[in-house]
């Protein structure tokens, strides 16, 4: 009995509509059949064709990706936003926009006075 309350409690706090059943088991991948055989990620891919531009310029893939970011450097500082941002990103983190969509610009102490029935959800919680 205690192990279906605490499918019944993770079932709504995944969201379910229905609340009838967990997506899936636990233990059992939301995706069964996986990556597909022989497919690589892009790190593999790109750290396998620095490995090949290395071998040709007799250079050690360390230095060809140091020498990457150079130019991407110098086109940054020639104007290219492009090149800039992806440096940016990559030292300080991609800049993320903040977007209210659940309270409509109201303050969490509106929301908690509406909430509580003192004030109707059109009117101004304030006055």
């Amino acid at each position: 009995m205690a192990a279906q309350k605490s499918t019944e409690k993770s079932t709504k706090k995944r969201g379910n509509p229905q609340n009838l059943v967990a997506p899936w088991k636990p233990g059992q991948s939301g995706n069964p059949k996986g990556r597909r055989l022989g497919q690589r990620d892009r790190k593999t891919v790109i750290m396998e064709a620095l490995r090949r531009i290395a071998e040709k310029k007799k250079m050690t893939p360390e230095e060809v990706e140091e020498a990457l970011q150079a130019a991407g450097l110098d086109k940054a500082l020639k104007g290219s936003f492009m090149h800039f941002k992806e440096i940016s990103d990559g030292l300080y983190g991609p800049i993320t926009n903040k977007v209210d969509l659940t309270s409509g610009g109201r303050t969490i102490a509106d929301l908690i006075t509406i909430a509580n029935g003192k004030a109707k959800p059109g009117a101004d919680a304030t006055s």
